[in-house]
């Protein structure tokens, strides 16, 4: 392999993570959209309901910004490939969505009471 051929593939892997990088962030603000519309539905919720709530969203707050993070983090390090970007991205968002469809199951049932 030529030095050509390997800045040239460097270039790519970089355009690569990127191109990940924004995918993810633009489902990370939806995420955060939806997070702050349960923060809404709480501060409606009854009081026993709240206390609940307020825990697991906190969970689902801590598990947003470790997601935050990690893109953050693959962004500035050159030497990440795509493929470890995507599954460790992939990873945390499926804790997010358990994460967020607790609190959203807590809220649910206080309605329901």
């Amino acid at each position: 392999m030529t030095a050509n051929a390997s800045r040239t593939d460097g270039a790519t892997d970089q355009h690569a993570v990127r191109v990940a990088t924004d995918k993810f962030d633009r489902l990370l603000d939806d995420w955060h959209g939806r997070i702050d519309e349960l923060k809404v539905q709480v501060d409606l919720a009854t009081l026993d309901v709240r206390e609940d709530v307020a825990k697991r969203l906190e969970v689902t707050e801590n598990v947003y910004l470790a997601v935050r993070s990690r893109l953050s983090d693959a962004r500035h390090d050159a030497g990440q490939s795509v493929a470890t970007v995507r599954q460790s991205v992939e990873e945390l968002l499926v804790d997010l969505r358990r994460a967020y469809d607790d609190a959203e199951a807590v809220v649910t049932r206080g309605r329901e009471t």
